[in-house]
């Protein structure tokens, strides 16, 4: 499959890719591809430097006659979210990323694709090594740690951003122009509990099929969260007979739709099928049209043998039935934007307490203050604990910006009508950059990538060359 994607237009774009793909690079694992990179720098003669965090810097004089033009910085993150099917037996850690070819689009094979942002460090790479593209000076910064803290961002130093432009290449909408995108905060409870050995009869509740997704991207979609629906169904079986909670577990990562949740628990009674087939008929009439694969399953699972109290099960499910999910505000400035949103990303059982991430966003801060004090309040009621951090600010729009204009005018050359101005209900690591440097004119765009965050996360193939073609042009233009 890899050399047919490498045959694919813009080819050096799709070399990249397909290199990039070879690698695994999942948060926290991208050492292998850095060294790649770097190494193919050096060689190359290109001017290189890492940092402790291992964010990346090649740098580039301009072509011939753009040498004294306006220094450009293109950035993107070489780390990829790793979500895969239940079916799924991938290493991230240790396995290549398996491509596949869809009716123009390419996906990866029960796995995320890492096109987030994958397709954007390919073309900013495809640029610094190209012989025969026009540029002015370049910067190519390279982050690490993107989809989890933004932790490249936060560590980059000051010094790496003294070009007076940064095209960012992590959007996901070709033909549209990104100019803000919210900020985040995470929030996590944990809830003790104490176990004992017990008897009865014990069954694994699941939930699956889900379609999953980004949870800043996709929250205003009513896409199902695996954790709530679970903890539904738990409410209702938990009234119809108490129960002694074992084990739950639901989601990886705080950033993320959950598409499956589980938990272990121990009755003294029989779950009759009926209620289970009720629940699973209700549960499909509400999301069917969203959600046309949601499978819930009970099953005996006689390993269990140890659970904590029926009184500290409820409080259990009653503490994640009620934590906010969602869109909570959608703005006034920006139409059909959410403003406002939080995601429960992950609940797990460790160390005898349970533990519920959650990640909260805003195109404003003072509502992240808001949901932090209502979340405090949550946890003060509910007898458990609340830890806000890794706080990351938004990207203010700014409609006056030279970069945005210029943008504007190639874009409706290129495509033959005025591009869309847009505003992203997710982080870009533009909020952290311009608080590094204030002074630094940003924008954002990239080709059209589907399902982000998920196991069917795609790119459409021929955005990806109109994508390179006007970005090409933009720098041939110069500044």
């Amino acid at each position: 499959m890899s050399k047919e994607i490498v045959a694919f237009t813009p080819q050096p774009v799709w070399q990249w890719f397909s290199d990039i793909c070879a690698i695994p690079h999942p948060t926290f694992y991208e050492q292998a591809l850095r060294d790649f990179i770097i190494k193919k720098a050096e060689e190359k003669g290109l001017s290189v430097k890492r940092d402790e965090i291992g964010n990346i810097l090649i740098q580039k004089n301009g072509t011939a006659g753009m040498e004294n033009r306006a220094r450009v910085a293109i950035q993107a993150h070489i780390d990829m979210v790793a979500q895969k099917t239940v079916e799924s037996t991938h290493q991230f850690e240790t396995d290549p990323i398996q491509l596949r070819i869809v009716d123009g689009w390419l996906f990866a094979t029960d796995t995320t694709l890492g096109a987030d942002n994958g397709i954007g460090a390919a073309m900013a790479l495809a640029i610094v090594f190209s012989e025969d593209i026009p540029h002015p000076p370049l910067d190519i910064i390279l982050t690490v740690e993107e989809e989890i803290g933004m932790g490249g961002a936060r560590a980059l130093s000051p010094e790496w951003l003294t070009a007076p432009y940064l095209i960012n290449l992590d959007s996901e909408d070709e033909g549209a122009l990104f100019i803000g995108c919210a900020g985040g905060r995470d929030a996590t409870f944990s809830l003790p509990f104490i176990t004992s050995m017990t008897q009865g009869n014990a069954y694994r509740v699941q939930v699956s099929g889900l379609r999953g997704g980004h949870s800043g991207i996709d929250i205003h979609t009513g896409r199902a969260n695996a954790n709530l629906v679970l903890a539904r169904v738990l409410d209702v079986l938990y009234h119809h007979q108490p129960f002694q909670l074992a084990d739950i577990k639901g989601g990886t990562l705080r950033n993320v739709i959950t598409r499956e949740a589980y938990a272990d628990i121990i009755c003294q009674g029989e779950l009759p099928d009926t209620l289970i087939q009720t629940l699973e008929a209700t549960l499909k009439a509400e999301l069917g049209d969203i959600e046309p694969h949601l499978q819930l399953s009970v099953v005996k699972n006689n390993t269990v043998t140890e659970a904590c109290s029926v009184a500290d099960t409820a409080k259990m499910i009653r503490l994640i039935r009620t934590i906010p999910n969602g869109v909570l505000r959608m703005s006034t400035d920006f139409k059909g934007i959410v403003e406002t949103s939080i995601s429960m990303g992950v609940v797990a059982v460790e160390n005898q307490s349970l533990t519920i991430h959650c990640l909260m966003r805003s195109l404003l801060e003072t509502p992240k203050d808001d949901i932090s004090q209502r979340l405090q309040a949550l946890a003060d009621l509910a007898g458990a604990t609340v830890e806000i951090s890794d706080d990351y600010p938004g990207w203010k729009p700014d409609p006056s910006s030279p970069l945005l204009a210029k943008c504007q005018t190639l874009f409706t050359n290129f495509y033959g009508k005025a591009p869309t101005i847009e505003v992203i209900h997710a982080g870009l690591e533009c909020g952290i950059l311009k608080g590094h440097a204030p002074k630094m004119d940003m924008i954002s765009f990239g080709p059209n990538i589907r399902s982000a965050h998920s196991p069917n996360e795609c790119v459409e193939i021929a955005s990806v060359d109109k994508c390179w073609q006007v970005f090409c042009q933009l720098l041939k233009e110069g500044f």
